[in-house]
C-alpha cells in the first residue's frame, strides 16, 4: 500500500483502535484485527523488536552464542526466516511489543493484563516467523505531512521515514501529580 492509502485506511479504522479489554487474549486478538489491516513491508532483524506484535511457537534452544542480547536479558537468534527469542518473559507489553508464546504443551501466554507480560522461571524458547509480525502502526505528522508507521519506512529504532526525511519518534510517559485535593 502507498502511504496515502495507509493514511486514509488509519483514519478509517482509527476508532476500533480505542477497543482495550483486560483480559490479554482479547486485548490480543482485538489488536492483532486492527494492526493487520495497516501492515507495509516485512519484519527483519533491524524492524522486529519496537512496536510489533507476533506469536511465538515454543522450540528448543538454538544452541549457539544469540546474535543479540536486550538489555532485559532476552536473547535473540536471526535466521533467513524468522528470529527466536530466550526469554523469561512474554506476553502483552514486552518493551513496546505484545509477543505471545504459544507452549509446546498448546498453552498461549498472553500476560496479565493488556500491558503487562507475565514472568516465568525460566528462559523459554520461541520461533517467529519474519512475515507473521505485524507493526503496531500509528498515525504520526512529519512536517505537515501525515504518515503511517510501518515496516516499510522504519529505519531504526524509532526512526521513520517520511518523504524523504528520517525522523526519530519520542514516546513519552506522562504521570500525572496528585494535585492534593
Amino acid at each position: 500500500m502507498t502511504q496515502e492509502e495507509l493514511v486514509r485506511k488509519y483514519e478509517e479504522i482509527a476508532d476500533q483502535k480505542t477497543i482495550c479489554y483486560f483480559k490479554p487474549y482479547r486485548h490480543f486478538t482485538a489488536a492483532k484485527k486492527f494492526y493487520s489491516q495497516l501492515q507495509d513491508g516485512t519484519a527483519d532483524e533491524n524492524t522486529f523488536f519496537t512496536e510489533t506484535m507476533v506469536t511465538f511457537t515454543e522450540t528448543g534452544d538454538p544452541g549457539r552464542e544469540p546474535d543479540f542480547t536486550s538489555g532485559s536479558g532476552s536473547r535473540y537468534w536471526y535466521y533467513k526466516d524468522g528470529v527466536i527469542r530466550g526469554s523469561d518473559h512474554w506476553g502483552n507489553g514486552v518493551a513496546l511489543c505484545d509477543w505471545a508464546l504459544k507452549t509446546a504443551e498448546g498453552k498461549t501466554i498472553y500476560g496479565y493484563d493488556y500491558d503487562c507480560p507475565i514472568h516465568l522461571n525460566a528462559p523459554r524458547f520461541g520461533f517467529a516467523r519474519w512475515e507473521d509480525f505485524l507493526f503496531k502502526a500509528s498515525l504520526i505528522e512529519a512536517d505537515g505531512q501525515k504518515a503511517v508507521t510501518c515496516f516499510s519506512n522504519t529505519v531504526g529504532y524509532g526512526k521513520f521515514k517520511v518523504g524523504d526525511k528520517v525522523y526519530q519518534r519520542v514516546i513519552t510517559t506522562q504521570y500525572l501529580e496528585d494535585s492534593g485535593e
